[in-house]
């Protein structure tokens, strides 16, 4: 009977140091302020229309004149440089049947979002319009092989002079950024990742943030449909903001502002601050 005690209490033991471990423990240093002091326009504050299309540089203005951070997705192209839009496929934002990766930045800054005036942004140029105005959150889109892009995002947020992070569904891209340049921010994107094509044990693993101790976050950014869950819970615990995505309207606001501590907002969640 004893040494069944003693055996439980050790696999106890194992366990929950086991999941402290892969869940990233408490943070290594204190998160900046910045990451939650305004609302987070996902993608700019963009419209429906080709007048400010989501990831282009009208949203971006129009966000950081409103006073909000803004949110932006990069992706690496044919020829080496980090470009800002969100689907590697360009159809849905330029009615073109092409890739995101098999362009050069001049291709891409050939097409047009939405049939518009406005063109595919390189986070350069970006940066430069911010120019420190605002927070930037770089979300970096890399399903494949890290390095290129994690590299040349983390390049360029080092000498950005203004608040910026980066934010990743893919640990192992965080954890390369962590390589390159460790004192910019890192946020791990998660959900339940229902829908997602993925063995049932990586999303058990993901939606519980278990690969943390890889990534090493300083804040999380979780699917405000998935809260509340305690793996978002027990992050709380430890110190890291979670910041909730993403927010349509005024109900799904105060949903995310039971459980989260920043807002990732879309254009109807959006108020001037």
């Amino acid at each position: 009977m004893r040494t069944a005690a003693w055996i439980a209490a050790i696999i106890v033991i194992l366990l929950v140091g086991g999941y402290a471990f892969a869940t990233g423990g408490t943070p290594a240093r204190k998160p900046p302020e910045w990451l939650t002091a305004q609302k987070i326009a996902h993608r700019g504050l963009w419209t429906e229309g080709p007048e400010r299309p989501e990831n282009s540089l009208a949203a971006f203005e129009a966000a950081a004149a409103a006073g909000f951070a803004v949110e932006l997705d990069a992706h690496l192209s044919a020829d080496g440089e980090v470009v800002v839009v969100h689907d590697s496929e360009l159809d849905r934002m330029t009615g073109e049947d092409l890739l995101v990766e098999d362009l050069t930045v001049a291709e891409l800054q050939e097409l047009r979002l939405l049939g518009g005036d406005e063109t595919i942004p390189t986070l350069a140029e970006v940066l430069e319009l911010v120019d420190g105005r605002v927070p930037v959150f770089v979300e970096i889109k890399n399903e494949g092989e890290v390095g290129a892009l994690e590299d040349a995002v983390a390049e360029q947020l080092a000498a950005y002079e203004g608040d910026a992070c980066v934010m990743s569904f893919n640990p192992y891209s965080l954890a390369r950024v962590a390589e390159a340049a460790p004192e910019i921010p890192r946020g791990q994107l998660a959900s339940r990742f229902k829908g997602e094509d993925l063995p049932w044990y990586q999303k058990l693993i993901l939606a519980n943030m278990a690969m943390n101790w890889t990534s090493k976050p300083d804040f999380i950014a979780y699917d405000i449909d998935a809260l509340p869950c305690p793996g978002v819970t027990v992050q709380t615990w430890r110190g890291r903001p979670i910041l909730g995505w993403t927010i349509d309207d005024a109900d799904e606001l105060a949903h995310a502002e039971k459980y989260c501590d920043g807002f990732i907002c879309n254009p109807g969640a959006l108020e001037p601050e």
